[in-house]
């Protein structure tokens, strides 16, 4: 047990039981527009403060994980305001907002050196951070779900299909893992070290829960 909690952190719990039970009951919440594009948005909205902050002290982040989340954040941002039918008045804004921010994040990580001017205690960041790694973790699975969903198990075993789903589950799944997953975590949590194999693990833990919400639970 102490072994398995080195590997999985409380995110890859909330992880796991969002792609295995609650993801496939809701029917792809985040994506139905609605107060849940609301959320979507304060969601986004405090990931880009939990990025902004830090801790004295902390590990220096890099700057490759930093663009990758907050650039994730600008585009959730924005599909959240297009399903809620914003005006376009509230959309520019969010574009000077957007520009105005990330300005600053690279600034800061600039004059810093991968450090933060305002700091904040870990559990708060992460907090801040975890209702959009639940809006990650169901477009993770919306997109297996798309890419590896119940048609690709049974449409037969030809070569043509097992290096399909090869190709997905080596490389695009992978790809998009450091995307929703990696790069976000990094960034909120620098002084975290965690080995490449480590997330390797995550990754497989990911998606044997999605597989199991989108094959068990989303067929039944």
């Amino acid at each position: 047990m102490r072994r398995l909690g080195r590997i999985l952190a409380v995110e890859d719990l909330l992880w796991a039981g969002w792609l295995a039970i609650l993801r496939p009951a809701s029917g792809g919440l985040f994506l139905e527009g609605g107060w849940v594009s609301g959320f979507l948005v304060l969601a986004a909205a405090g990931f880009w403060g939990a990025a902004l902050l830090g801790e004295r002290g902390q590990a220096r982040r890099t700057g490759g994980p930093l663009l990758m989340s907050l650039g994730m954040c600008a585009i959730m941002i924005d599909a959240g305001l297009k399903q809620l039918d914003a005006p376009i008045e509230l959309r520019i804004a969010h574009t000077l907002a957007v520009v105005v921010f990330g300005a600053v994040a690279a600034w800061q990580h600039q004059a810093t050196r991968g450090g933060a001017w305002l700091h904040a205690p870990r559990w708060l960041r992460r907090a801040l951070s975890w209702p959009f790694v639940m809006v990650l973790a169901d477009m993770f699975s919306g997109m297996l779900e798309a890419l590896a969903g119940p048609k690709a198990w049974t449409s037969g075993w030809s070569g043509e299909q097992l290096f399909t789903l090869g190709f997905v589950f080596v490389v695009t799944l992978p790809v998009i893992f450091a995307f929703f997953v990696v790069a976000p975590r990094k960034t909120v949590c620098p002084e975290v070290h965690v080995t490449t194999t480590t997330w390797a693990l995550r990754y497989l833990w990911a998606v044997a829960t999605a597989l199991f919400g989108t094959l068990v639970l989303g067929a039944s």
